[in-house]
């Protein structure tokens, strides 16, 4: 008796489609392979169900996703951070600023004190 595709998979492809899946090929470096495949087995998965959860957790479910997360965070904007905190620094003669925390602290207190003497 020969069996089918379509018999061996018939449960699997019954309103499972959580289940389908399909395979992506890439190319990695034998290092990072070897990277990978060391991660995976001390969480003890598969390679597959290893890159899966990664995928899973980095990759947005729909386009409406990619816009709440903005833009992404690029090198260039970085640097671009970098220059204006070295500008602040410069401006401030090396002193960074000062705690808002305590300045409103301050603030609340001599307030305070103001009301105190009414």
């Amino acid at each position: 008796m020969a069996l089918r595709k379509e018999d061996l998979y018939e449960d699997y492809d019954k309103g499972n489609q959580a289940m389908k899946r399909s395979r992506i090929t890439i190319d990695v470096s034998p290092e990072l392979r070897k990277r990978i495949k060391k991660a995976a087995t001390e969480n003890e998965v598969s390679i597959s169900e290893y890159l899966g959860r990664i995928l899973e957790e980095v990759v947005p479910q729909d386009a409406s996703e990619i816009e709440e997360q903005g833009h992404p965070v690029t090198r260039e904007a970085i640097e671009r951070l970098r220059q204006v905190r070295e500008r602040i620094l410069q401006d401030r003669q090396g002193k960074p600023f000062e705690d808002s925390n305590e300045l409103i602290w301050q603030m609340r207190e001599e307030r305070s004190r103001e009301l105190g003497q009414l």
